[in-house]
């Protein structure tokens, strides 16, 4: 592929601000991040662009993307959400489409985001043999468990085999734990910690009955947290102590969580998330710290050590907002859909503004022609074929807030 370049943004590493600066490419990697034009032969000029590392959902189950949410909690565990989901009409509709077009649909819903890379908690032989044909992506080497609790599902082997191959492979194990409050689950650190799972390659989502003993155990030995607020609201009414979790130095990532119990999209919750930590600590949540939830934060817990920074040889995911005229980063954590101008990955675009067009031919990226909001632009794939599926399985025409595209049906 040509080399190429985006040129005249803020780029926000996210460590350092550099304004109307380039972002040199070459094949699927950064070339060189300069303050500044580079005189590339092949430039894309974003004057009023923020370019950020592409955003990592920290946090989703692609199989369950759809809408809208189902529940009447707040709940005790997860468990008794589960069976009123799967009681529910508007899961018996989603069992009408194929596995293979929702994971398409939640892999759109990420793109639509600015979000290029997604933590999709499943065992692996009911992902793999979609995680291929997405139009961004997951991360497809992990270690897991469902829970931690007795009436866990039976995902992957036991904890200390499934911590073991983590670190043995340099991966991410990773878990939902303390989603409750039932007399078991108010132990799953403890438990995890007895059965050997808790350590530096430790991903514990939710954690919302996480004390400050298990929050220094975590601390102390190096795990992530995933922080799903509007999930957890939404099936719980209480949430992560996140302030702790955060004064306490433990690296707090972002995640969405099935838009059937969560957040919309990521660029919804990172918004939900500092309003919801206002008002349960009358504190401002910082606009640097959230967007290192989303880059920075989530690439060290998942082990992606050439994501989530604009720097020199690191992949060229790249995702860039429309600046807002006032900050910079608060460009990006207070963002809406429409704000997205172009979303890169692997050094390809693959979302954006239709005026970007003349970029996706000369790099010979084939695309399709969509209306967003209004708003013409370019994707890579087939989504209105996509929308065209789902609505004829379900027998109406479907349409998604998180995928507000123009289709005919």
């Amino acid at each position: 592929m040509k080399k190429w370049s985006i040129e005249g943004v803020t780029i926000l590493t996210p460590e350092e601000q550099f304004k109307k600066g380039t972002v040199a490419i070459d094949g699927a990697t950064i070339e060189r991040v300069s303050k500044g034009a580079a005189g590339s032969p092949l430039a894309l000029e974003i004057e009023e662009g923020v370019c950020v590392p592409g955003l990592i959902n920290a946090h989703d189950h692609l199989l369950g993307t759809y809408h809208p949410k189902v529940g009447n909690g707040p709940y005790e565990n997860w468990l008794p959400w589960d069976n009123d989901l799967k009681s529910s009409p508007v899961y018996q509709e989603r069992q009408q489409i194929e596995n293979r077009d929702l994971y398409l649909l939640g892999a759109y819903r990420q793109l639509f985001s600015g979000v290029t890379t997604v933590s999709d908690h499943i065992p692996h032989f009911v992902a793999e043999p979609y995680y291929n044909m997405l139009p961004m992506k997951a991360i497809e080497e992990y270690s897991l468990a469902h829970s931690i609790a007795s009436f866990a599902l039976a995902w992957g082997d036991e904890i200390s085999i499934e911590y073991e191959k983590a670190v043995e492979d340099d991966l991410p194990f990773i878990t939902h734990i303390a989603e409750g409050f039932d007399s078991e689950t108010v132990n799953d650190l403890e438990t995890l910690y007895r059965k050997g799972g808790l350590g530096e390659h430790s991903v514990l989502v939710h954690g919302i009955a996480f004390s400050a003993s298990d929050m220094d155990k975590i601390r102390d030995g190096g795990g992530s947290i995933v922080w799903c607020g509007d999930s957890n609201m939404f099936m719980f009414n209480q949430t992560l102590n996140a302030k702790m979790a955060l004064d306490k130095g433990i690296n707090v990532c972002i995640g969405t969580d099935s838009p059937m119990s969560g957040g919309e999209n990521l660029l919804y919750e990172m918004k939900y998330d500092k309003a919801l930590f206002r008002e349960l600590y009358d504190k401002e949540l910082p606009d640097e710290k959230i967007l290192k939830m989303v880059t920075t934060n989530p690439a060290r817990a998942f082990r992606l050590h050439d994501r989530g920074q604009i720097s020199k040889g690191f992949t060229a995911d790249l995702t860039v907002f429309r600046h807002n005229g006032a900050n910079a980063v608060n460009s990006v954590t207070n963002a809406d859909l429409s704000d997205v101008l172009l979303v890169v990955i692997d050094g390809k675009p693959v979302y954006g503004l239709a005026e970007y067009s003349e970029m996706f031919d000369e790099l010979g990226v084939k695309y399709q022609n969509i209306i967003v909001e209004g708003t013409e632009r370019v994707i890579i794939g087939d989504l209105l074929g996509l929308m065209k599926r789902i609505s004829r399985a379900v027998g109406f025409k479907k349409e998604f807030s998180f995928i507000p595209v123009d289709f005919d049906f």
